[in-house]
């Protein structure tokens, strides 16, 4: 087994029925997992890895911490599962696009209290 499938292996643990701050642990523990492996060479660094980190970051910022750790997860996505996703349509976004800047906006994203959730009236 490669590296790069070892890591998706050890990120495809559930989060159901988990509390809301736990969720959002898993997602940055995900993030951070993923850039730190990119940085040490397991596998390429390029404009997907950089769309798919980004839109995790954007998106743990907004409180959805599934759809973070979700989107994370994509950057180590085997090439044949790339093509019909949408996350190939989502711009690169300045100050987000060395793993260095995307880690300096997780750590932001990390220190952010969790949202609260509006009840539906």
């Amino acid at each position: 087994m490669s590296d790069i499938e070892s890591l998706r292996k050890s990120l495809a643990l559930s989060s159901e029925g988990l509390a809301t701050e736990d969720k959002k642990k898993m997602a940055v523990d995900a993030i951070t997992t993923i850039i730190d492996a990119l940085g040490r060479g397991v596998g390429t660094f390029g404009e997907w890895e950089q769309r798919c980190l980004a839109a995790s970051i954007i998106t743990l910022r907004a409180g959805k911490y599934d759809d973070s750790r979700a989107l994370a997860r994509r950057a180590i996505w085997p090439e044949e599962n790339r093509r019909n996703s949408g996350v190939a349509r989502f711009p690169l976004r300045p100050g987000m696009l060395s793993l260095l800047e995307l880690t300096r906006e997780l750590d932001v994203a990390r220190s952010m209290p969790p949202r609260r959730v509006r009840p539906v009236e």
